[in-house]
């Protein structure tokens, strides 16, 4: 038997000041601290009910979860951390004060507003985006390009084939006139603009 939902028979009230993830159903994950109501500021509401009602998570959360702050959780080494606001890109995840993430859709450089940054939220309207403040932005994570760490063949963003071997690669031609030249070498590292990569299967070879 499964133990049941930290949250069940608790009222509004009582899911008050607690530090929760809440993962959506859409995917969205948001972190934070509860309200008076159970709710995350900021967030599209937890509960339909409020004080004594019964809490009663909305059909659009997939669960919650309460939040072991004990427990320090390590970077992820497919993610890198910018710190400087303006070297954010959209694309980029925005990593709030209170630790709640959500992706950049759209960058205003412009220094005289104090919102750089509009993020997806979760919502009843699809696709809608709210400016941040900038005294939210705590850092942002930008995915780490997939390049190849392993020797043999591998496909590029554009399904190109490359041939890697001790942390070099070249490309591999189908075009049987181009077999006549020199092919180019490359380092690895050099491959950022034709991320991710992924193995290439004998068939797809």
């Amino acid at each position: 038997m499964s133990e049941k939902p930290f949250w069940e028979g608790k009222t509004c009230t009582e899911m008050a000041d607690l530090h929760v993830k809440v993962t959506f159903k859409d995917g969205t994950v948001a972190t934070g601290v509860t309200d008076a109501n159970g709710d995350i500021k900021r967030v599209f509401p937890l509960s339909s009910g409020s004080g004594n009602d019964k809490f009663i998570p909305r059909d659009y959360i997939e669960s919650i979860e309460l939040v072991d702050e004990s427990i320090s959780v390590p970077d992820d080494p497919e993610y890198e951390r910018i710190d400087d606001i303006h070297d954010v890109c959209t694309g980029d995840i925005f990593v709030a004060t209170n630790g709640n993430r959500f992706s950049v859709v759209a960058v205003d450089d412009d220094d005289e507003t104090d919102c750089t940054l509009a993020v997806m939220v979760q919502a009843e309207i699809p696709d809608f985006h709210d400016w941040m403040f900038n005294s939210n932005f705590a850092y942002a994570l930008r995915r780490k390009p997939k390049l190849p760490n392993h020797d043999g063949l591998w496909l590029d963003k554009d399904d190109a084939i490359w041939q890697v071997c001790d942390h070099q690669a070249v490309p591999v031609y189908d075009d049987a006139d181009e077999w006549g030249f020199q092919r180019e070498i490359f380092l690895v590292s050099q491959l950022v603009q034709h991320a991710p990569f992924r193995p290439a299967k004998a068939v797809e070879a």
